[in-house]
């Protein structure tokens, strides 16, 4: 998922940090028409899956640690990694800026500078809160964690009507454009670009809170799951259809303005079969003790936090090499910052104070 979240933000970061890059993007249509379709179809599910086996993960750990150190702990391992994404990580590329001469800020003042900006840590600054939301109701409630796997996974209806009233609400949320817009020009700009899903990815935050308590995860339909999944390619089949056959006809960009309400509204139906299938899948072939893939998210978290100025200077440093094909440059550049992100993560996780944060 991490590695889909830097693959999503490349074409974002290439036009947002040169001029050169925006302007080789732009007069690549396809490339940035797939580039937009991948990322929306990602950002149906990719977050929501991480938002969901965080409140997973919660209620246990609440029982083991206790309320007040659970707490303590959170805020060293969320709130250490925040502050300092914001006021080191996040500036390095708009500083690196003012040296290159193709930069969207070359020649500005430093205090004009896009600086201590949440960036893509603004997902650190939803969890802490959903964390604190959880831990006063477990202080209110007073009551152990206990683990009752009688109790049935909710059934396909249950999910359907959770995607409609989730989709209502994307769909409301949507409706204020320009505030989202007026987010991205701020120190909040991570949340201008994620702050309509809130709803959603509050539900399964607080979902993986309840589904711990009965083990859904674990008991998830491998046949409902597939058949979701199908559904979720069918309706993102149909809805980049009803988007590209008007453009194909009128080659005129308003045919995805029309259905914007549509794909807002259908977001949480779709992204219910990407996650349920994934989840299914990684159940069936669970490996804990030697699979890579377990070894690698131990590193997931680092390469979370710094990608953004990584991606940044794999995408400079292939442009300056001479490589003007936007579909070598967007794809070597994605490859190379998860490469990088990563490795660079394990080699920070061999410091002992640094890896008892991330």
């Amino acid at each position: 998922m991490i590695a889909m979240v830097i693959a999503t933000h490349t074409i974002l970061v290439g036009t947002l940090f040169t001029t050169d890059i925006k302007n080789t993007i732009e007069l690549a249509p396809t490339y940035e028409a797939v580039s937009f379709w991948f990322g929306w179809i990602c950002n149906t599910f990719y977050m929501n899956i991480l938002f969901l086996i965080s409140g997973y993960l919660v209620p246990n750990s609440v029982h083991k640690r206790g309320i007040e150190h659970y707490v303590k702990h959170r805020l060293l391992r969320l709130g250490i990694p925040l502050t300092i994404a914001i006021l080191l990580l996040n500036n390095i590329t708009p500083l690196a800026g003012l040296l290159i001469p193709s930069s969207t800020v070359f020649g500005q003042g430093i205090n004009k500078l896009p600086l201590n900006r949440i960036g893509p840590q603004w997902f650190l600054l939803v969890l802490i809160l959903f964390n604190v939301i959880y831990c006063c109701w477990a202080f209110a409630r007073k009551s152990a964690f206990l683990v009752d796997n009688t109790k049935p996974v909710p059934g396909w209806r249950s999910w359907l009507i959770s995607a409609a009233t989730l989709g209502a609400l994307e769909l409301a949320m949507g409706h204020f454009s320009g505030f989202w817009t007026d987010l991205k020009d701020s120190n909040f700009d991570g949340l201008g670009y994620q702050g309509m899903h809130l709803w959603t990815y509050g539900f399964l935050f607080f979902v993986g809170c309840k589904a711990a308590s009965h083990q859904w995860l674990e008991r998830i339909n491998k046949r409902l799951a597939l058949r979701w999944l199908y559904l979720s390619l069918v309706a993102t089949l149909a809805l980049m259809t009803a988007n590209y056959a008007p453009f194909i006809l009128s080659h005129s960009k308003e045919s995805l303005e029309l259905i914007t309400p549509l794909m807002a509204f259908s977001t949480p139906f779709i992204g219910w079969g990407f996650i349920a299938a994934i989840l299914s899948l990684s159940q069936a072939n669970e490996q804990l003790d030697s699979h890579w893939l377990a070894k690698a998210g131990k590193d997931s978290f680092g390469a979370y936090l710094i990608h953004i100025p990584v991606l940044a200077g794999a995408m400079l440093s292939c442009y300056s090499l001479g490589i003007k094909n936007i579909w070598i440059l967007g794809f070597g550049a994605t490859a190379i910052a998860i490469f990088l992100s990563f490795l660079a993560s394990h080699q920070l996780r061999r410091i002992p104070m640094i890896r008892n944060i991330i």
